[in-house]
């Protein structure tokens, strides 16, 4: 998963995760802030703090002489002896004498020891005691109980030195810490935003399902070299693929993806006398099928004389595109039950061979000797040749040209295919050195930022 994210990484992919998710981000918030404020009501506090300061002398006989100094060694030795008195007051048998002379409900020793706290002040020998309770009057009364109580316990337990009260407790006024069920209902929100953002990043990076052309340009060393408009099929006509395939009266947009197309293969490739061409993608319903009629037909608007060979054997669908009543194909002739090649004329200049009909899942006869044969022969004939193959992720019979001269073209689907798939081909096709021509991008919506004709309007 580490790594998927570090290669799906992208901040345009990150902006539009958010983007895209972002009411449910807010509503996610409010629902936390909801919960949070139920919740938190129980919780809701306020805390107050007094405090009484002790000033220990060395000596006892100084406690009530006012007018004497202590020097500095005298200091010191005060100063050790704030550790025992500390330990004293928090004692449960002070703390108990405490609870019996404030005479409050529910506070027992266990509790006033973690009321109370103390602080040494460093270089001095004055200590504090902080009382802290949501009851600011019950925090004065244990305050002024200690200021009380310890002056005759003290001294009774550690045989040394003396005290007195150096600064008395006060009626604390304000909070010293407090949190309110508004300041709850903050959080609970901030929270649920954090979690929920944190939850559709970790989602938007995990799915490789690609959305946009550059996050195939930053994964594929492979170029792409055509983008196809979403073209949705039409069930209410008697071919549904009418909208889809090209014709000579298709849209400019339309004809324009594959004329770029064509182009980018006849500029990429070396010069052949017959280049042939291979269609194959990660998986079904990704588009292989026709893109590869498409891109036969596009060369045969051009005047090339075009075969298009449909040797997907497991998922044929040429026969949707362009009906052909005769159920005769290409595994009838490899496995020679006719004895000529069944080539049928689509259009002008445009030929193909079907799959067959009768003989289905016959993958084995592509790796045959007929079959490159056949190849060969059909080169002779035509100018270029198509190749409709099956999808390469799950069958390898696609990769039957792989070490030949052929040019192989992967057909990926904006909103489909999985990138992480088309890798696993790729890397399948690379391994045998085919030669990938490149990458053809379809499906992609006519609103988005990467196609050129998205504000053009067809007449």
């Amino acid at each position: 998963m580490f790594n998927t994210i570090l290669e799906n990484f992208h901040i345009e992919k990150i902006y539009a995760t958010i983007k895209k998710n972002l009411v449910y981000i807010f509503v996610a918030g409010i629902l936390f802030a909801l919960v949070a404020g139920v919740i938190g009501s129980r919780f809701a506090y306020r805390t107050y703090t007094t405090d009484v300061s002790f000033y220990v002398y060395s000596n006892p006989d100084n406690v009530t002489d006012s007018g004497v100094n202590q020097s500095t060694g005298e200091i010191s030795q005060a100063n050790k002896l704030i550790t025992s008195y500390i330990q004293v007051l928090k004692s449960s048998v002070f703390l108990t004498a405490v609870a019996d002379e404030i005479q409050l409900q529910g506070y027992s020793a266990e509790k006033l020891q973690r009321m109370i706290s103390f602080r040494n002040i460093t270089d001095t020998a004055i200590f504090i005691v902080y009382v802290s309770d949501t009851n600011p009057t019950n925090a004065l009364t244990v305050a002024n109980a200690i200021s009380d109580l310890a002056p005759s316990i003290i001294p009774s337990i550690v045989k040394a030195g003396g005290f007195r009260v150096f600064d008395a407790a006060e009626l604390p006024t304000a909070p010293s810490s407090s949190i309110g069920t508004i300041q709850i209902i903050i959080i609970g929100f901030v929270l649920g935003l954090f979690i929920s953002l944190l939850f559709f990043f970790i989602r938007g990076l995990t799915d490789t399902t690609i959305r946009r052309v550059y996050e195939v340009e930053d994964i594929f060393r492979i170029p792409v070299i055509g983008k196809v408009p979403e073209k949705d099929v039409d069930k209410n006509t008697e071919n549904k693929y009418e909208n889809i395939v090209l014709k000579d009266d298709s849209s400019f947009s339309h004809k324009e993806a594959y004329n770029n197309i064509r182009s980018n293969l006849m500029w990429s490739r070396e010069e052949k006398k017959c280049p042939v061409y291979v269609v194959t993608s990660a998986d079904n319903s990704e588009g292989k099928s026709v893109n590869a009629y498409n891109i036969a037909k596009s060369f045969s608007m051009i005047g090339k004389k075009v075969l298009l060979i449909d040797a997907d054997m497991r998922n044929s669908k040429l026969r949707e595109f362009a009906p052909n009543k005769d159920k005769k194909g290409l595994a009838d002739y490899l496995s020679g039950s006719v004895s000529k090649a069944p080539v049928v004329k689509v259009d002008n200049a445009f030929d193909a061979i079907y799959a067959s009909e009768e003989f289905k899942d016959r993958t084995e006869l592509l790796s045959t000797k007929k079959w490159y044969e056949l190849i060969d022969k059909m080169k002779e004939e035509y100018d270029e040749i198509v190749i409709d193959m099956t999808s390469l992720r799950l069958f390898s019979e696609a990769l039957s040209l792989a070490k030949s001269d052929a040019y192989y073209i992967v057909v990926v689907r904006e909103g489909v295919t999985k990138f992480v798939r088309t890798k696993l081909v790729v890397q399948r096709l690379e391994e045998l050195n085919a030669d990938i021509i490149g990458i053809i991008y379809n499906g992609i919506s006519p609103k988005s930022k990467d196609y050129v004709f998205r504000n053009y309007k067809e007449k």
